[in-house]
């Protein structure tokens, strides 16, 4: 290392479902070179920033994974059903193009969505080269954080500098089925954004992603998974049409009147 009395600080947590959490503390020459270690052979959830001076690792519990499972097939069956194009990027760690091999981070999913998940198949039919390419300098739509710790805070303002669009975050207890979850639109530079409903996955809101966890998660195969998001993004879609519908344009109530027409009495 640089400098061998400074020593990276360590500390350790538990999340809420479970999962062990190691944070490291140290200058950000000590985590570029740290950045060559094959950290993924003992954690399966890796973050390296040299520019916050972070390293952490997380051990994920066994719910933590089951859970990020089902999130993975929730958004892909969701886009597919809404008839967009979407790719997973799987445990790709995201970094800036100018930023050291080896540093980034791992979210738990991230999905191009459309636009990005099209530019990224085009890419990866070209050769690995351009697909490398393609995942270096075009940050995903969508992000997913399963597991919500004090530690996590800064992946919120990381994912927005990388350029990802949208977060959802899922919160869970240990022990209990209970699920909640927030959808925060972002950009780089500005506070994250609450949102209501999905910019990403057409108007799907954080309610109908947690009503999809149990059916998927008891669902004995890929027809049944695929069944049980269909229904909940079906109904979502004739719900906002309906709302659309009986909520009139502005214009509708008083038309103007034409400059040719005589004025009323």
């Amino acid at each position: 290392m640089n400098d061998s009395s400074a020593r990276p600080v360590a500390t350790r947590h538990v999340g809420p479902l479970g999962s062990t959490i190691h944070v490291l503390r140290a200058d950000a020459g000590t985590v570029v070179e740290l950045a060559a270690v094959d950290w993924n052979r003992h954690f399966r959830r890796v973050w390296l920033d040299p520019v916050r001076g972070l390293i952490t690792l997380m051990s994920p519990s066994n719910l933590h994974e089951d859970l990020t499972g089902i999130l993975d097939d929730i958004v892909d069956i969701a886009a597919s059903v809404l008839g967009r194009t979407s790719k997973s990027t799987r445990s790709t760690r995201l970094r800036r193009h100018e930023e050291p091999p080896g540093t980034g981070m791992e979210p738990d999913c991230a999905f191009y969505v459309g636009e990005r998940a099209e530019g990224f198949l085009a890419a990866h039919a070209e050769g690995q080269d351009a697909a490398d390419a393609f995942l270096l300098h075009t940050a995903p739509d969508l992000a997913v954080e399963v597991e919500i710790t004090s530690v996590d805070e800064g992946k919120i303002e990381r994912f927005a500098e990388l350029g990802v669009r949208e977060l959802w975050r899922l919160r869970g207890r240990k022990g209990s089925e209970e699920l909640l979850a927030d959808f925060l639109a972002l950009r780089p530079g500005d506070p994250p954004r609450p949102l209501a409903a999905s910019g990403v996955l057409d108007g799907l809101t954080p309610a109908d992603v947690c009503e999809a966890v149990k059916p998927v998660r008891l669902s004995r195969n890929r027809i049944e998974r695929t069944e049980a998001v269909a229904r909940i993004v079906r109904r979502r879609r004739q719900t906002t049409i309906r709302v659309r519908e009986e909520d009139p344009p502005p214009y509708a109530a008083s038309a103007p009147r034409r400059r040719d027409a005589p004025a009323a009495d």
